[in-house]
């Protein structure tokens, strides 16, 4: 299997998670995890380097990017795509 490096600059047409609506989680779970995230362009991604590790979505013309440091504080993100609803996880 191949692995692919993937760059918040290979993503320069989509978006980068940004902030969270964090629903409450049990109190056993070591994260709170995201659901429905809202996103901001990659040029309001000040944040990030062009080396940061992201896990990139890419489907049609839609293109999203979890950064992993945001991704390791949160453990699951519930999101939708244009084919519909996905988990990322890190």
């Amino acid at each position: 299997m191949k692995k692919h490096r993937m760059s918040v600059t290979s993503l320069l047409a989509g978006s980068v998670l940004a902030g969270f609506a964090a629903a409450q989680e049990p109190a056993s779970l070591p994260y709170v995890a995201v659901h429905d995230p809202q996103f901001i362009s990659v040029a309001e991604a000040t944040f990030m380097s062009a080396d940061d590790r992201v896990i990139g979505l890419m489907d049609g013309s839609t293109a999203k990017a979890y950064p992993a440091a945001i991704l390791s504080q949160h453990g699951l993100v519930e999101d939708r795509s244009p084919s519909g609803p996905i988990a990322v996880t890190w």
